[in-house]
């Protein structure tokens, strides 16, 4: 189905999965663990969702050579993840947000030294 809002097109095109999965206002994992690096959420954050993840329902899609954005139902809560190769980024609602942030505290590697 074609869209003509300009929030289903590119650049926009992630507001609009956003807004479609109730997450528009939602926060970002990267706000709720602000001394992470990017790498370390990525690297922690797989890990935890597979131990919390109970169901999963798959919503929209939308992948490239690089990567892409796709949302999903978790535990019957709704998930944003944009994964590529220069940026992740995830977002959810605080009950899901606080579930994935308590699986992944005691992933996180000690820094060296």
């Amino acid at each position: 189905m074609q869209s003509d809002d300009p929030e289903d097109h590119y650049p926009l095109y992630p507001r609009g999965m956003l807004r479609r999965a109730g997450l528009l206002d939602a926060q970002s994992l990267a706000a709720r663990l602000p001394d992470w690096a990017e790498e370390e959420l990525q690297a922690a954050f797989w890990p935890a969702y597979g131990s919390i993840r109970r169901t999963e329902i798959d919503g929209e899609r939308s992948f490239s050579i690089d990567g892409g954005e796709r949302t999903l139902q978790v535990n019957g809560l709704p998930i944003f993840i944009s994964e590529d190769r220069w940026s992740f980024d995830v977002v959810a609602g605080p009950e899901l947000l606080d579930q994935l942030v308590a699986a992944m505290r005691p992933l996180r590697k000690p820094p060296p030294g």
